[in-house]
């Protein structure tokens, strides 16, 4: 049986109930175009019922097939058949559905192909075009009226899709997230957008957390290391008192006192952190204020002399006022264990050598072996044979030197120097600061130190602090913005925070990736700044992002929290997320804009951490009165203690 095909009616067509058949089979091929349910007419007689039925089925099937019929106009027999009314509505459909093809799609009635020729506009679907038999319009109304039902449908799905948060597993749309889902973010419906803007919010980013996972693990693991290598420091806010009797250097046993650093994060003391690579001034720079302070102390020095006991079984280095004891002499301008005629290297013959200062004669300290020479001498020479029972020891954070014996230097967990007289001869910097040393000696220059501590940590607590928000907000951003956009950000940010915390609290030891992640916060308020129209109410969502960053500076004026590096991560922060987040162009002044701003602020970024910089190695000296109020308040007397911006007075023995 040949299939039938549909013709224009004519009068000449056979009865009227043929007629009605073919009216028929064209109203249910549009019926099912439109996907509208309409309901066909039951009322006909039960002799064609059975060709609804059939028609009903074939219309179905009309989506693979074309309705042969040819064309009157000659300019469109190259043209070949006119297509189904099916097919018609489904390349309406998808042109429609496209914003890219929407324009030519109500020109045309379809998506033009690549390279196709283009027709008059509603070549197919004018109203000069007779629609269907019987239904008395044009195509182009039927279609009009059969699509507006697609179009709706399609809108109300859009705007339910906008209207929630449709965040997913492995996909981030912009505007959503971790803190969306926890603010109840609003997002305006999608048909007040235009169209060019809805295609930009239909593509779903779906990065995967490389650097996050990578950055979680590094962390991880320095923490482990640190742990396993130092000892854990007491829990605490404020430096605690510890005393211990011990054998001091004057053979006099006497109860030593000093106070330990604390660490309420359940990790090492600073001193141990300063020595695995913690933000340091003193150690990045030749930090002049520092550098001063040494040399106050070698002048103090220089004013020193040889305290003895009778029997020269111990003998220090210390002040005339402090060698008191009844059992001990003081020799003025002497060095104890240190001097020409105790030095028998022929390369510190030179008496030239030993004139001037202290500070500036050679470590040649007298030998056992040589003590039996020297007592032929006829020299004044007690300070050369008596028992050195007190040597530098450098203690503190900031690398005090002060003349003790081994003993106590251990108990006060300094660095004992053996085979040094004076402090003078020893770099406690050095000592301090740890990790690869200096290149040129008492030239600080580990200037790695500005991204170092981005990957170290206090303690556990603060490890698992940081780990939260990496694996919520950090990798959540991540898998929109991509490993190299958010590195970027990150490490930017942990920079210039740690620079700018550098200048201004220079002797506070500083850990931890607070910079960095302020950083990421502050991406967050760029994603809803770039993309206000998306929100219903894009003040209050920023007001939100805003009262948790203002929460969270709060939480920086407990000691030990570094609210400058806050600071600086959150500038930068903002500064780079302009640069390279992604965003939505509302329209083409629009995008010249945002355009406009992203050069603005690359070049602003690169500016300040250039001035930063600059201010930091030959600057110095900078201050910022009330600053420390910044950074810590005052609680009590001693709270903000270990937060001063100022050096300490030097120790004494």
């Amino acid at each position: 049986m040949s299939e039938p095909k549909y013709v224009k009616a004519t009068d000449q067509e056979g009865n009227d109930e043929e007629k009605e058949r073919k009216q028929m089979m064209m109203r249910d091929t549009v019926a099912a175009f439109a996907g509208a349910g309409a309901r066909r007419n039951t009322t006909m007689n039960s002799s064609t019922r059975w060709q609804q039925k059939y028609q009903t089925m074939r219309a179905k099937k009309l989506k693979d097939n074309v309705i042969e019929r040819n064309l009157s106009n000659p300019d469109h027999t190259e043209r070949g058949r006119r297509p189904s009314a099916f097919v018609m509505m489904k390349d309406f459909y998808k042109g429609y559905s496209n914003p890219d093809t929407r324009s030519d799609t109500l020109k045309h009635g379809r998506a033009l192909k690549p390279g196709e020729k283009r027709f008059a506009d509603n070549e197919f679907f004018g109203t000069d075009k007779p629609g269907p038999a019987g239904t008395g319009t044009s195509w182009g109304n039927v279609l009009a009226s059969a699509s507006a039902k697609i179009v709706e449908e399609q809108s109300e799905k859009e705007e339910e899709g906008m209207g929630e948060d449709i965040h997913t597993d492995g996909e981030r749309n912009i505007g959503e997230g971790f803190l969306a889902n926890m603010m109840d973010r609003e997002f305006v419906t999608m048909n007040k957008l235009p169209p060019e803007v809805r295609k930009q919010l239909r593509v779903k980013f779906d990065n995967r957390p490389y650097f996050t996972t990578w950055v979680m693990f590094v962390n991880i693991v320095i923490v482990i290391i640190t742990l396993a290598t130092q000892s854990i420091a007491p829990v605490g806010f404020t430096d605690k008192l510890v005393n211990r009797q011990l054998l001091r250097h004057n053979l006099a046993y006497e109860t030593i006192g000093f106070n330990q650093t604390t660490n309420f994060w359940i990790g090492p003391d600073y001193q141990s952190l300063i020595h695995l690579g913690a933000k340091y001034s003193p150690c990045m720079r030749k930090d002049k204020a520092y550098f001063e302070k040494i040399a106050d102390d070698v002048k103090q020095e220089d004013t020193t002399g040889c305290c003895i006991r009778k029997d020269l079984n111990a003998c220090w280095q210390t002040d005339e006022s402090k060698c008191t004891s009844s059992f001990a002499v003081f020799k003025e301008d002497k060095v104890c264990g240190l001097g020409r005629d105790g030095c028998f290297n022929e390369a510190y013959s030179n008496r030239s050598l030993w004139e001037g200062p202290y500070s500036t004669w050679p470590n040649c300290p007298v030998q056992e072996a040589d003590k039996e020479d020297i007592k032929n001498l006829d020299i004044e020479k007690e300070h050369l044979l008596c028992e050195v029972s007190a040597r530098p020891c450098c203690v503190g954070l900031q690398g005090e030197c002060i003349i003790i014996s081994q003993e106590e230097c251990e108990f006060r967990k300094g660095f004992f120097h053996e085979n040094a007289t004076l402090c003078s001869q020893v770099s406690c910097i050095t000592d301090v600061c740890g990790l690869s040393g200096f290149l040129f000696d008492d030239v600080p220059d580990q200037f790695y130190r500005a991204l170092l501590p981005t990957f170290m940590h206090a303690g556990l607590i603060h490890l698992l602090i940081t780990l939260v928000f990496q694996i919520t907000i950090l990798r959540d951003m991540e898998k929109f913005a991509g490993w190299w956009r958010i590195g970027f950000i990150y490490f930017a940010s942990g920079i210039g925070g740690t620079m700018l915390s550098a200048i201004l609290i220079p002797y506070q030891p500083e850990v931890g990736a607070s910079g960095a992640l302020y950083g990421i916060l502050a991406s967050l308020i760029v994603e809803v700044v770039v993309n206000w129209k998306i929100y219903k109410s894009p003040l209050l969502e920023l007001a939100k992002l805003m009262l948790l960053v203002a929460l969270l500076f709060l939480a920086g004026l407990l000691p030990w929290i570094d609210n400058f590096a806050h600071i600086g991560g959150f500038l930068f922060g903002f500064l780079t997320s302009f640069v390279v987040l992604p965003h939505v162009n509302f329209s083409e002044e629009d995008r010249i804009a945002k355009l406009v701003v992203q050069i603005a602020c690359g070049v602003l970024s690169v500016v300040l951490f250039a001035l930063l910089f600059i201010v930091f190695y030959l600057a110095q000296g900078y201050t910022c009165d009330g600053c420390s109020y910044i950074n810590c308040i005052p609680f009590t007397e001693s709270f903000c203690q270990d937060s001063t911006m100022e050096l300490r007075p030097r120790i004494g023995d």
